[in-house]
């Protein structure tokens, strides 16, 4: 789980809410929209891929790999892996590569015509599948292709 520590030592755990922290802090480089029809947009695509292509994954992966066993789920509680959810995850994930590339088609960035959380959360998304489900971008994915190449070429996202 990503956590964010303050200079005065306040920790900020939980993606939303450190974006809300940046949001607030930086307000001159926004990721989540800079007017109310942005703000909704990227809202709307950053839980479609959360939920579309970011769960999926993270349920396929916590489901297979050896050393997630018996913690297949997030969280302080134990929950044993359920391997017949695997096969369903990666359809999953197939679907929001497809989806995701019909609506790279008409924009340059996922909530539109800049880089915002949404676009954090898909190549994120995309980088775990790659890695931990041995799913990267069908080659076919020609918008979802260009659009991974540009983002994942960001500093930020080198880091």
């Amino acid at each position: 789980m990503p956590v964010f520590v303050l200079d005065d030592g306040t920790t900020i755990a939980e993606v939303p809410a450190i974006w809300r922290f940046l949001e607030e802090t930086h307000p001159d480089r926004p990721l989540l929209g800079s007017d109310a029809t942005g703000k909704a947009l990227v809202t709307m695509w950053e839980r479609r891929a959360e939920l579309d292509g970011f769960a999926p994954t993270m349920e396929g992966v916590r489901n297979s790999m050896p050393g997630l066993k018996g913690r297949a789920l997030s969280g302080p509680h134990d929950y044993e892996q359920i391997p017949g959810l695997v096969e369903r995850s990666k359809r999953r994930v197939v679907d929001f590569y497809a989806d995701f590339d019909a609506r790279l088609e008409e924009v340059p960035f996922v909530a539109g015509a800049d880089f915002s959380a949404a676009d954090i959360t898909g190549v994120v998304t995309v980088d775990f599948a790659t890695a931990a489900l041995k799913m990267p971008i069908p080659e076919d994915s020609h918008a979802l292709r260009r659009w991974y190449e540009t983002v994942a070429a960001r500093p930020s996202a080198r880091a």
